[in-house]
């Protein structure tokens, strides 16, 4: 049986408040003084509980991100639909109170024993940086706050937003606070609890996202001076991609990447280590660095399987161009590579593709036999499986499957990223980092710098650009490959200036499998038909019902009777450059501050302030 960390909520219910300044000076509504609380390990316990289950994104939350360039499911985004609004966001009590908490605990922890005392500081920087981490990225510039403040702060309660790049150096603070403080391994259940692993991994996440975001938008709105100066520190694009190179190589050849086989999943090409990984019920130790754990017996479970299922969560052909053939080479190099149908996509293929995305002769686990393809679980017949454990995990909140939130193979790509981004990427760097990613699934090694760009990685990332350029593109053909499906892509793409290829318009649509022609399909060659696609008037079939595609109103093929199975062809919103990238700030902040809060670029809230 699972052993699991509950978060535990402290405070009672809080007051419904709109304004920032009353969730952030709050009293905490518990009978326990502050100076008697935090004495102890189990009370500092207690109280951190709630910063795991308050900042780490959940299973949900990440699979939400799943509709971009690369993915599609059932409805989409306010980004990508482009109906994003200042009166459409809120900062809510939840969004100030976590912040609170930290700063609270860190100003009253008085724990007799130094050590206990120090670990849980640590506990707090730690999840302080991730905090305001998954703000900047937000809204770019936010106000710091680093003290608990109180109801007759009125210049801190009025403060103007801080620069981004004087918030992310103080979280690159924080997490170096987080790396001196924390334990290298907690004494139980450690891949549950922060580490000075995790410090250096969420630090390499951060700061590339900060340092690339810097680089790909410098000379904007959004970054009018990449070099800026706090604190007699002078932060750049540069120094961020030097911060995440540091921190990932810290990690670098002390863990390994996960290469179990228990399951003997089909289909087995070398092994299904990869598949595997994403469906186990505890966490392993080597690659995981952190990890959320769920249990079925306390009801402490999520609903990752269920939302794939029924949000049809399925892959695109843009990300299956995206997957080298297994002898390393780009599919381009497969002579009518444009028109492969659904089986010889698969065929030769990084063992990552039909390790992620159902293909022919896929077994689910504990399966009798193969499965065949069933569109009510896809739109566009590339389906998701990663994550995709046996049935018992399909209904809602059913699934018991820890959830990894950092892991080693995340850290190699950081390490990859920052030293292309700067020009510095060796063969030896690749040998530790991209080569070890491939050697898991039987892929041949990159072994040299590219110094050829690979024509449509240039396509689908326009923007790149560096001495390394070639690089940086197999770079992320890597990381798109490796982590498709937890919740990067969107984020990935904001930061390198691809923003606009999360708009259905830019992509043609949401584009799938390639169909010749309408009529019948034996798609994974078993001898059974698998869909019909047609018009008008439906032809007798042996398809399953829910695979008689009619093409019309949503459902569209590229080009009229033939072509990429695609949805989302009529979605027109055109992404605005110079707007699109941060979310605008809640027009009600900006009033109840008196617009000491200023609004992000391109965004008209209305607000006007008398003088």
């Amino acid at each position: 049986m699972k052993k699991i960390i509950i978060p535990l909520a402290i405070l009672a219910a809080a007051m419904s408040l709109s304004a920032c300044e009353d969730f952030l000076t709050k009293t905490p509504e518990t009978k326990l003084s502050p100076g008697s609380f935090f004495s102890t390990k189990a009370e500092l316990d207690l109280w951190a509980n709630k910063f795991y289950s308050d900042i780490i994104p959940s299973p949900e939350d990440l699979a939400e991100l799943n509709a971009d360039d690369n993915a599609s499911s059932a409805s989409l985004s306010a980004i990508q639909k482009g109906t994003r609004s200042p009166s459409s966001k809120s900062w809510s009590e939840n969004t100030w109170k976590p912040l609170r908490n930290i700063n609270y605990m860190l100003e009253n922890n008085k724990c007799p024993d130094t050590s206990v005392k120090d670990m849980y500081d640590g506990v707090c920087y730690f999840f302080r940086a991730w905090f305001y981490y998954n703000r900047v990225r937000v809204y770019g510039d936010m106000p710091w706050y680093d003290h608990v403040i109180g109801s007759a702060d009125s210049l801190d309660l009025r403060k103007a937003r801080d620069p981004r790049g004087y918030v992310m150096m103080k979280a690159m603070e924080d997490l170096d606070k987080a790396y001196d403080l924390l334990p290298a391994k907690w004494s139980g259940d450690a891949v549950y609890h922060v580490s000075k692993d995790a410090a250096l991994a969420l630090k390499s996440r951060i700061a590339l996202f900060e340092g690339t975001f810097r680089k790909y938008h410098a000379g904007t709105a959004y970054v009018p001076n990449d070099s800026e100066t706090y604190d007699g520190v002078t932060v750049s694009s540069e120094w961020f991609l030097r911060q995440a190179a540091d921190a990932a190589g810290k990690l670098i050849g002390t863990r390994k990447l996960y290469t179990g086989n228990t399951f003997k999943l089909s289909p087995k090409a070398t092994n299904a280590s990869y598949r595997e990984y994403f469906i186990l019920e505890d966490a392993e130790t080597d690659e995981t660095i952190l990890s959320r754990r769920y249990n079925v017996d306390i009801l402490v479970r999520h609903g990752v399987q269920f939302d794939f299922k029924n949000q049809h969560r399925s892959a695109t052909a843009r990300m299956v161009n995206h997957y080298l053939q297994s002898d390393g080479s780009p599919i381009q190099e497969r002579a009518g590579w444009q028109t492969l149908t659904y089986s010889e996509a698969f065929a030769g293929r990084d063992p990552r593709m039909a390790q992620t995305l159902q293909g022919p002769g896929y077994v689910a686990l504990n399966g009798t036999g193969p499965e065949q393809i069933d569109f009510e679980r896809t739109f566009n017949g590339y389906r998701v499986i990663k994550f995709i454990s046996d049935d018992t995990h399909e209904n809602a909140t059913t699934s018991t499957t820890d959830y990894p939130v950092l892991r080693y193979a995340e850290v190699l790509l950081n390490y990859a990223e920052a030293k292309a981004e700067l020009g510095e990427l060796t063969a030896e760097d690749i040998a530790k980092t991209i080569d070890v990613l491939r050697a898991r699934v039987g892929m041949p090694a990159m072994a040299v710098v590219p110094t050829t760009e690979d024509p449509l990685m240039a396509e689908y990332y326009p923007n790149a650009k560096g001495a390394q350029k070639a690089a940086i593109l197999e770079v992320r053909r890597e990381r798109t490959v490796e982590l498709f499906a937890e919740g990067f892509r969107q984020w990935d793409l904001l930061r390198w200036g691809e923003g606009k290829w999360l708009t259905p318009k830019a992509t043609k649509g949401v584009q799938g499998i390639y169909v010749p022609a309408l009529g019948e399909y034996d798609l994974d060659g078993d001898g059974k038909i698998d869909v019909l696609f047609y018009t008008g008037s439906k032809p007798k079939t042996t398809a399953p019902a829910a695979n008689q595609i009619e093409i019309k109103g949503n459902y569209t093929l590229s080009e009229g009777s033939k072509g990429y199975l695609t949805y989302y062809a009529a979605e027109d919103y055109d992404w605005v450059e110079d707007r699109d990238y941060l979310w605008p700030i809640p027009a009600d902040q900006r009033s109840i501050t008196h617009g000491a809060l200023t609004q992000n670029p391109g965004w008209d809230d209305g607000v006007t302030f008398d003088d």
